[in-house]
């Protein structure tokens, strides 16, 4: 068997009732040269062995890794993928999401053309748990044809905070040097870890392709297991956990750039908007809570020693300024 020139990395944990839709979409795909990673998050479910069954259809470009404890996200098992990955190119499916057969085809020969270091497809389906396929995407400048984003970081980050770009790894396509050589990859965390990872390679990428093709479908189950807390307090806690670090990584990873520097007012942005950005993730997760609700859990939590200083600052600084001026 050749060397594969794609990686399709999959973070798994407990999802025996979806994985083998998920891989099954992925050897249905119009591209052979791939070599598929599933890395396990030590699933308490029969998720590996159903993983196992579909291995011999593969014939060998289906590989198991497991992580050696629970991370609690899907950050630490992607980080395990790109580390074992071989392909030119790598892309991440979720454990309970397909792919289309052309997506892979579409990335790749889309990549090579232009010699982009992402790739990023603006259209997804979505499947229902009622079986029904419909049309999403940014609803917003959608490109007909392939089309470079601008090499202007400023116009990036005006697009970024214009809310033009979906923050998620998967529907992305990236040059695996280029993560290998910026040192991108996934902090720990259980939410919210695509947040710096999407951020560092819209700001590293020299060529970031946007490309019309629908290449994935994304699973929306009504049972989400992010929106079934039994104590609102305790998941708001853990999403301040995450906003927090978030916040240090975006600032740390800004302050080391010189045009940041250069531009203060952008790192400001860029930090409001990615406030905002987990704000409206609880308001749409939490919504027996009233905004004030939330505000006030995130005051009382901010005076947790546990949590990341700088980023615990930011936020703090962020809210007490939004609270002055309203």
């Amino acid at each position: 068997m050749s060397e594969p020139k794609i990686s399709v990395i999959i973070p798994m944990y407990n999802a025996e009732k979806f994985i083998r839709q998920c891989l099954i979409s992925v050897l249905a795909s119009k591209f052979a040269e791939y070599e598929v990673i599933v890395v396990d998050d030590c699933s308490a479910d029969n998720s590996v062995a159903e993983v196992e069954k579909l291995q011999p259809h593969f014939g060998g470009r289906l590989k198991i890794f497991s992580t050696e404890k629970n991370s609690g996200g899907a950050g630490i098992p992607r980080n395990v993928g790109i580390k074992n990955s071989v392909g030119k190119y790598i892309t991440f499916l979720d454990n309970d999401d397909m792919i289309l057969p052309t997506a892979l085809d579409d990335f790749f020969h889309a990549a090579e053309k232009f010699q982009a270091d992402v790739v990023y497809a603006e259209k997804y389906l979505i499947l229902a748990d009622n079986a029904e396929f419909s049309f999403n995407n940014l609803k917003a400048e959608l490109v007909e044809v392939p089309t470079l984003e601008s090499a202007d970081l400023r116009e990036r980050i005006r697009r970024d905070v214009a809310k033009k770009f979906y923050i998620l790894p998967w529907g992305k396509f990236y040059r695996r040097d280029f993560l290998l050589e910026n040192v991108i990859d996934f902090p720990q965390m259980r939410y919210a870890e695509d947040v710096t990872f999407c951020f560092k390679c819209l700001c590293l990428a020299k060529n970031y392709l946007r490309i019309p093709n629908v290449t994935n479908i994304r699973r929306e189950r009504e049972n989400s297991t992010a929106k079934i807390f039994t104590d609102s307090r305790e998941g708001v806690r853990l999403w301040l956990e995450s906003l927090s670090k978030n916040m240090h990584l975006l600032d740390e990873f800004m302050s080391g750039l010189e045009f940041f520097t250069r531009n203060p007012d952008l790192q400001r942005d860029v930090l409001r908007y990615y406030i905002d950005v987990h704000f409206g993730i609880i308001a749409e997760l939490f919504y027996g809570l009233e905004p004030h609700e939330v505000t006030k859990i995130f005051y009382d939590e901010l005076q947790n020693p546990a949590l990341d200083p700088k980023g615990k600052d930011i936020v703090a600084a962020y809210l007490f300024a939004e609270f002055v001026l309203t």
